[in-house]
């Protein structure tokens, strides 16, 4: 979890933290390999976290196309009244 407060020096830094992890993790991926990321961070919004990865992507000239985004099972449910509550999220990709 690298974004645990709402604090924005915290924040850019925790974001930091998820592009560096994500840019390091796509390098590992030779083209047409599987890429799977995910968030624990109930700060960071799903749209915020693939916005976040694809942007990592195409900066360092890696096209990514995601074909699923999942999040906790069934038997982890959340309240409609407390969205940080959805706090995991997955992407599934395929490195182009």
């Amino acid at each position: 979890k690298f974004v645990d407060s709402r604090d924005e020096e915290f924040e850019a830094e925790g974001l930091k933290k998820y592009n560096d992890l994500n840019v390091l993790a796509m390098q590992l991926v030779a083209p047409g390999g599987l890429f799977v990321t995910c968030s624990c961070s109930g700060l960071v919004s799903p749209e915020a976290f693939e916005d976040l990865v694809s942007k990592a992507a195409h900066r360092y000239q890696k096209r990514l196309q995601i074909f699923d985004r999942t999040g906790p099972g069934g038997d982890h449910p959340n309240a409609s009244n407390h969205p940080d509550g959805r706090y995991l999220k997955v992407l599934w990709s395929r490195i182009a």
